[in-house]
């Protein structure tokens, strides 16, 4: 951790860091590709420090007082920074040795300088977002796509990797994703096909749950409340709960069921059939009660559905149907639980 404290706070007093932030080029881009790729340890850091330069928020990476201490002497007693193996080739000489000639006060400064002009720049950002604009890192924007009930949507990410929406489904991803990490915010259901790049991960934000993979296929169900099911067909994934820190690794096969209500987390088997049979138009039910049908035919059909009468508590309804339309699904459906349906429009009426 000391260390990470040492890094985060080397990087925001490093000319060419700071420039590489603030108006990157080819060759400042070259180079810093090439050290976060010697040093992939230190990602976390890096990403810290530029979004503290750039202005963006504030930083989540927070270094004690004793680490700033313990730099603030090491710079004082020496000219040295913390031992970094960097690309024997120099990005520019003469402005880097430049840094390294300052004396221990010049530098002092310098930290402060970088320090104030930090908190001064994020405020001023807050206020008035078009103010030194051309200074400012470009924040790719954010796409988001929506899902109506009857609707199912395929997608392809900035990547090249696949998402497949299920109805009443929502996906918010960046039109470029970062240089050190691929995140995107689901809600609802989807199924994701993800191409390989270790050195960004691929992350899927659902509430409290961030599922990270490299190059996967795996499915997230989070459609009904308190309730979130991560099932994964191939590779592997690491889930991570942001407030207990728990981390749960999974296997082809396996299913991660999580409640928010409780914060519990339970691995087991599940079938790819049951799973994924809607991105092939399959609509399924495995003892499924009253409640449960109706509210997955309104999604499935993008419909309206109420009732008269008093349907059977006992409700346990199992089949499949493929491709089939809404009035078929309701006539093998009343023949079995006794009900007589009307169809008008998006408006359906079942009378028990």
């Amino acid at each position: 951790m000391q260390k990470q404290n040492d890094i985060f706070l080397f990087l925001l007093t490093n000319p060419e860091f700071v420039r590489w932030v603030k108006k990157p080029s080819p060759e400042l881009e070259t180079y810093w590709k090439n050290w976060m790729l010697a040093h992939p340890e230190n990602l976390g850091a890096v990403k810290s420090a530029r979004e503290m330069v750039a202005g963006l928020r504030q930083p989540s990476f927070r270094p004690g007082a004793d680490a700033k201490s313990r730099v603030l002497q090491t710079i004082l007693v020496s000219d040295t920074i913390p031992d970094q193996q960097f690309s024997k080739k120099p990005i520019d000489c003469t402005k880097t040795f430049f840094w390294f000639a300052l004396d221990q006060w010049t530098k002092v400064a310098a930290i402060l300088f970088l320090t104030l002009f930090s908190t001064v720049f994020f405020n001023k950002m807050t206020i008035s977002p078009s103010a030194q604009e051309e200074d400012v890192i470009p924040v790719p924007e954010l796409v988001t796509k929506v899902t109506q009930f009857g609707e199912k949507l395929n997608i392809k990410l900035p990547d090249g990797s696949s998402v497949w929406l299920n109805s009443g489904s929502e996906l918010e991803f960046p039109e470029k994703f970062d240089s050190l990490e691929r995140r995107v915010i689901l809600r609802g259901e989807g199924f994701f096909e993800v191409i390989s790049d270790p050195h960004r991960p691929f992350r899927v934000e659902t509430g409290k749950i961030v599922t990270e993979a490299l190059g996967t296929s795996f499915a997230i169900n989070d459609i009904v409340e308190d309730k979130l099911e991560i099932s994964l067909v191939s590779g592997k994934v690491k889930i991570n709960h942001t407030s207990t820190r728990e981390t749960v690794l999974l296997n082809p096969g396996e299913q991660l069921r999580y409640r928010n209500s409780n914060q519990s987390m339970e691995v087991g088997s599940f079938s790819v059939d049951k799973i994924l049979g809607w991105k092939e138009g399959v609509l399924q039910f495995s003892n499924a009660g009253f409640e449960e049908v109706i509210h997955k035919l309104e999604r499935w059909y993008g419909v309206q559905i109420t009732f008269s009468g008093r349907p059977d508590n006992s409700w346990r309804l199992s089949g499949r149907y493929a491709n089939q339309n809404l009035d078929l699904v309701l006539n093998r459906m009343a023949y079995i639980e006794s009900f007589d349906y009307r169809i008008k429009g998006k408006n359906v009426h079942l009378k028990f």
